[in-house]
């Protein structure tokens, strides 16, 4: 996807993979500056820790607690998260769908649903909850972002066991659910809630995984009457988005969309 974008725009770029243990990572960002790199990316596990060695992080990196985006600045590197961009991105263009004042219902704790609470609750959302099998995490969410976003009404739930008649009415309200756990991945996965507890028919569903195409708990969606839409585009978007960072142009998103697709079909 990147080097298709840098070949479409005549940039002399190479995008190089690098796999390193958790002593490689921490080696590589105490010698950062020795680096031959214009930019760089950083996905899991390491997105938590590259934040602490890089000379600036921006105000949103900083409130998210991660980077996946380096960018050289001088003989300082920067750091960002592109991944709210990614996400708020495919979900207004390719999902058409508009956060401010909705009812958002997210599944997970961890770094991508900190992401996802994140952009909803800057885009005014009206009320979050965010779910997850240990409901400890997923207050801790809440607390980090309410002083954020004070206009936000937030809210945590447990996933475990079966849904009482209270989840469904609760789960009439809700305009948006979104899918940020790896609960998916395995075509034997099961789907962490079932569209049929909610009765809202105008309700979007989103699953942050783009394979497979599409999970169960997206075709339980579908099946239901419910709009729905995969990962991809946000996968697309935020790499577009450290594109233009790194570069200062703008992304070439048809080209890098089509090298994307080829790319998961050849995985």
């Amino acid at each position: 996807m990147q080097e298709a974008a840098f070949r479409a725009l005549g940039i002399k770029a190479f995008y190089l993979p690098f796999e390193v243990g958790r002593k490689g990572m921490i080696h590589l960002m105490k010698h950062r500056k020795k680096l031959l790199l214009d930019g760089f990316n950083v996905t899991v596990p390491y997105k938590e820790l590259a934040l602490r060695y890089l000379d600036g992080v921006s105000p949103e990196a900083r409130a998210l607690g991660a980077v996946n985006t380096a960018v050289r600045k001088g003989k300082r590197w920067v750091g960002f998260n592109t991944d709210t961009r990614g996400f708020l991105t495919s979900l207004q263009k390719e999902g058409k769908f508009r956060p401010k004042g909705k009812q958002v219902l997210i599944l997970g704790a961890g770094g991508s649903a900190r992401a996802v609470a994140y952009a909803l609750a800057k885009e005014g959302a009206r009320a979050i909850t965010v779910a997850n099998r240990t409901e400890a995490r997923a207050k801790k969410i809440i607390s980090d972002y309410r002083k954020l976003f004070r206009r936000v009404e937030w809210k945590s739930l447990g996933l475990k066991g079966s849904r009482p008649e209270s989840f469904r009415n609760f789960a009439r309200r809700i305009d948006l659910v979104v899918n940020a756990t790896s609960v998916g991945l395995k075509p034997g996965d099961p789907a962490l809630v079932d569209a049929k507890d909610f009765p809202n028919r105008k309700a979007f569903f989103v699953d942050l995984i783009y394979r497979p195409a599409e999970t169960r708990f997206l075709r339980l969606a579908r099946g239901r009457g419910h709009r729905t839409l995969n990962g991809l585009g946000m996968l697309l978007y935020q790499g577009a988005a450290a594109f233009e960072l790194w570069t200062g142009r703008k992304a070439p998103i048809e080209t890098m969309r089509a090298a994307l697709k080829e790319g998961l079909r050849g995985g």
